[in-house]
């Protein structure tokens, strides 16, 4: 639980819900084969498999499918909304690991008809963690989509031409002891087409599987290339020990707390005795959002808590969270909450009881 907010609800992941405690993604696809509530489809000549899961309502919206080629390659497409927080324990399995979480700003970007090869803000996270090591994922109650690809190392070397001796590419195929390697790149809009892609298969008849293992396959070798660019250009792999791993959940604690207005990554980096570059793209990988959103939450939160408890004034509240002016706090305020702090006030007053500390729009 994060300090200074009630206690919520721990549900897990995909892992959890279908394989256990410390379950790998192998062993979690194999228990979706006899799970109940799950619908199943299969191409048994080509070794595909698909299932689908859709959240109870009580824990919120939206649903889980998964793919997966023989035991080689799997893939999880989440398009969820949580209604409560998420945790999981991610344990070593010698997959390698594709991670893009789309979020609402990114589809702004397919509206333009400019350069298809400009990177979008949407990032490809690639990652592998060596034998041995182990970390927690952690998302929020909010909304998110995100495709995930796991694939044997080996058969990503094989077959999609990799060379393992480039710097970042070997840092991934063979984690150090005690390390997990992780590249973060942005991709263009043509990679970004083609992940939305996959959401809008049916998985209905056996084709619609060929084809959506059509689509990753080709979103694998656009990965390949992505890595490989990176590479020529010299950009490193980010290297996370067991210590980093703890860090992160330390850096959890402080941005559910500390709303003063000083507080920068820079800043928050050097508390926790890290660099900005690793602790941006840690948290990301691990809690599925960026800083300054995974923040702004508890900042609004906070304020909405404030101005449910009585008379505050509204600049009061404003300072108490962060924000120097009282405009910029509204302007926040209305950007996550969908109304101002003095209509939020209102409908408080007016015994609204459906407007709770976390509740937002669809998709903000």
């Amino acid at each position: 639980m994060d300090g200074g907010q009630a206690p919520q609800s721990k549900k897990g992941l995909f892992r959890l819900r279908f394989g256990g405690p410390d379950c790998t993604v192998a062993s979690a696809f194999a228990g979706l084969k006899t799970a109940p509530d799950v619908q199943r489809r299969s191409v048994p000549r080509l070794g595909l498999f698909f299932a689908r899961f859709d959240l109870p309502r009580e824990e919120g919206a939206g649903s889980w499918s998964f793919l997966s080629s023989r035991d080689d390659i799997f893939v999880i497409l989440t398009d969820c909304s949580y209604a409560t927080m998420r945790h999981e324990r991610v344990v070593a399995e010698g997959l390698l690991e594709f991670h893009f979480p789309l979020e609402g700003p990114v589809e702004l970007s397919l509206l333009q008809d400019g350069d298809k090869t400009a990177p979008t803000n949407v990032s490809l996270m690639a990652c592998q963690q060596a034998v041995g090591m182990s970390y927690d994922v952690v998302c929020q109650p909010d909304a998110y989509r995100m495709v995930s690809f796991y694939i044997r190392p080996a058969l990503f070397q094989d077959s999609f031409d990799i060379d393992a001796e480039q710097g970042t590419v070997r840092q991934l195929l063979s984690p150090r002891e005690g390390t997990m390697a992780m590249v973060e790149h942005k991709i263009d809009p043509e990679f970004l087409r083609r992940l939305r892609d996959l959401f809008e298969v049916k998985f209905a008849t056996s084709r619609d599987l060929v084809l959506a293992s059509a689509i990753v396959l080709e979103l694998l070798v656009m990965s390949a290339d992505t890595i490989e660019r990176g590479d020529k250009a010299e950009e490193q792999s980010i290297v996370f020990t067991a210590r980093d791993l703890d860090m992160f959940d330390r850096a959890r604690e402080v941005l559910a707390n500390d709303f003063s207005e000083t507080l920068t990554i820079p800043l928050l980096a050097r508390r926790l005795g890290t660099n900005s570059t690793k602790l941006k793209g840690g948290f990301k990988l691990l809690y599925g959002t960026t800083i300054f959103a995974y923040r702004n939450r508890y900042r609004m939160d906070r304020a909405m808590q404030l101005l449910a408890e009585g008379e505050t004034p509204i600049a009061t509240v404003s300072h108490a969270v962060g924000f120097r002016h009282q405009a910029s706090f509204t302007s926040a305020f209305r950007a996550h909450f969908g109304m101002t702090p003095k209509q939020a006030r209102q409908r408080l007053a007016a015994g609204e009881t459906r407007l709770v500390v976390g509740s937002r729009p669809s998709g903000a």
